[in-house]
């Protein structure tokens, strides 16, 4: 019987010409364009979190922490995709060294039944955020800003972003974080609804900053 849907199916493929199209558009919806090594960057640099009471789904939280070799990968990425030139990528590259002069960035997506508390970037917000850097010591955000405009490049180089549910947020600390990559660093979310802490360890970052 396997045998006989086997033919059926070289047959359908022989006399369906558009099919290697249709493949490759498939290819690019599960989002096979985007390359093995951007995916690893991505998830070792992602942290997620789901809480919940009586089976139900207070909040759900993914960060992804922008250190300076997440911010490599992606640039490296984003040139091969955009066919950037030597010297465009020259001149994004130093854009980011000085962005992350200016501070240290997390973009984090959450998701909330209750819409109401997806507040993070009020003034009067539900939630407390902080960071802290594994001695104890608690660091606060300089800006916890609601990004409204989420484009195809954004939901393609973080496919964990859904923007029919939750909201995306980017989280900016003081710059003289950038120090901390090579320490246990722990993002908290803390409110009412529950507690979500979020950690990137030593381990973590000297994996990546040294790839096998």
């Amino acid at each position: 019987m396997k045998t006989r849907v086997w033919i059926v199916l070289l047959i359908f493929l022989m006399v369906c010409p558009a099919c290697s199209q249709i493949k490759e558009y498939a290819d690019i919806a599960k989002g096979k364009n985007i390359s093995k090594k951007y995916q690893v960057a991505l998830k070792r640099w992602t942290r997620d979190k789901t809480v919940h009471s009586q089976f139900e789904t207070m909040v759900h939280i993914v960060a992804t922490y922008k250190s300076r070799e997440f911010n490599k990968a992606y640039l490296s990425e984003y040139s091969k995709i955009y066919l950037l030139t030597d010297s465009e990528k020259e001149a994004k590259a130093r854009l980011y060294e000085d962005l992350a002069s200016d501070y240290t960035e997390f973009l984090f997506y959450a998701y909330i039944p209750e819409k109401n508390s997806n507040d993070f970037s009020q003034a009067d917000s539900i939630w407390k955020i902080f960071l802290s850097d594994g001695k104890g010591h608690r660091i606060y955000p300089i800006e916890v800003r609601k990004i409204k405009k989420i484009t195809p490049v954004t939901l393609k180089f973080f496919p964990y972003i859904n923007p029919h549910y939750g909201m995306l947020y980017s989280l900016k600390f003081h710059p003289s974080l950038s120090s901390l990559e090579t320490r246990r660093l722990k993002l908290v979310f803390a409110s009412v609804l529950g507690k979500v802490e979020l950690t990137w360890d030593e381990a973590v970052a000297d994996k990546t900053a040294n790839p096998s």
